[in-house]
């Protein structure tokens, strides 16, 4: 006769049973750390607390002064930007704010009202590259995660002479893209050469750009352009575009992040508070939806199945969408702070959420009976008239 506790065990490592109870709820999956292995029982079970509202939050970074931080989180390491210094900690979270290095970013000069903080910085292969405020682009090589990089090159001036700031940098292993808000032409730097003499090239519909990524074939870059809602695609290969928005240039409209969903579809974000999933090969948006609460949008980040979390510019408020219902899944406030989420990360059991003055970590892999719960799912209808 089978006893309670081997039946429970039966129960829960029954992979088959647990993919049918749950085949039309939304999964939250880890697709870049392939170090979480998790059985399709703690599959359900953490991505109904991600549903439900039910974790754990701590800060685990925090900084005195404001900033518009950037992050990047990998298994081993956390990177994160903080003024113009680069940060890297472990990303073992038992050995609390645990920094491995940090390093002062080479800067400019500038007589101007520009900081030298970091815009915005991507880690790729053996790079690190920072596009700063002050006009420059700083290359470095990496190594093992406790050992400081090595500057390789600094670009000190980038755009316009460098009188305009670096916004947005994509690399791969033969070349460096940086874009900026303020000109509608991006810049092509060969990084086997010793020259600094860049290709540019010119943006249509737009007055800038405000983010990069390119897919994993290296192939393409997907551009979120600075005056227009819709996205621009260049092909690295003939390094020209091939996708054009054909859309009256209007300041008011910016993407502000971008991603790649898998290789044929984006996924990003507006400040006009949409979420947009699009297909490069119709030209089409698939899926759009708003902020439940009509803020803007600043960072997008996506499991690559049907999971979409962003960042808004309020409250340090993050939302979790799935791509299936118009209707945001759940809410989440990561700090008691009015500040914008200005970048975030996330795997399959946390989310980490950069704010003005530090980072949070909300820890989804916990026990719902030891956990107060913080719904948000409701949804808000917005109140255009009210009758006296």
């Amino acid at each position: 006769m089978l006893s309670c506790k081997t039946f429970y065990n039966l129960i829960i490592s029954d992979n088959r049973l647990w993919k049918y109870l749950f085949r039309e709820k939304l999964i939250v999956h880890s697709p870049y750390n392939s170090t979480i292995t998790l059985t399709w029982y703690n599959k359900c079970r953490i991505s109904q607390n991600w549903r439900k509202g039910i974790f754990k939050s701590m800060t685990i970074i925090h900084h005195k002064t404001n900033y518009m931080p950037w992050l990047q989180m990998f298994p081993e390491v956390l990177y994160l930007s903080v003024g113009s210094k680069l940060e890297c900690y472990s990303t073992n979270f038992v050995l609390h704010n645990k920094m491995l290095w940090s390093l002062d970013v080479p800067i400019v000069k500038r007589y101007d009202v520009r900081t030298n903080d970091i815009s915005r910085f991507i880690v790729k292969d053996n790079l690190i590259v920072c596009g700063n405020r002050d006009g420059s682009t700083a290359i470095f090589k990496k190594f093992e995660a406790k050992r400081k990089p090595q500057l390789l090159k600094h670009l000190k001036n980038c755009h316009d002479d460098g009188h305009i700031e670096v916004t947005a940098v994509e690399a791969i292993d033969r070349l460096l893209v940086t874009g900026t808000n303020s000109d509608s032409n991006i810049c092509l730097w060969s990084l086997k050469r010793d020259k600094n003499s860049p290709k540019s090239v010119k943006l249509s519909d737009c007055v800038g750009c405000r983010s990069l990524a390119i897919n994993e074939q290296e192939k393409k870059l997907a551009i979120g352009p600075n005056g227009n809602c819709k996205p621009l695609l260049l092909d690295l290969n003939m390094e020209k575009i091939c996708m054009n928005s054909n859309i009256a240039v209007d300041t008011k409209r910016v993407i502000r992040d971008i991603q790649w969903h898998n290789q044929n579809e984006l996924v990003y974000v507006t400040h006009a508070g949409t979420l947009h999933h699009f297909d490069i090969r119709t030209g089409t948006i698939t899926y759009e939806t708003t902020d439940p609460l009509q803020a803007s949008l600043y960072c997008v980040r996506t499991d690559r199945e049907r999971a979409i979390v962003v960042g808004t510019s309020e409250y340090s408020r993050c939302v979790l969408f799935d791509l299936r219902s118009p209707s945001h899944v759940q809410m989440y406030f990561t700090q008691k702070k009015s500040s914008p989420v200005y970048s975030l990360d996330f795997d399959s059991t946390k989310l980490l959420a950069a704010v003005d003055r530090g980072v949070a970590m909300l820890r989804f892999n916990v026990n719902p009976r030891t956990t107060t719960v913080r719904d948000y799912s409701h949804t808000f209808d917005t109140v255009t008239n009210i009758q006296r």
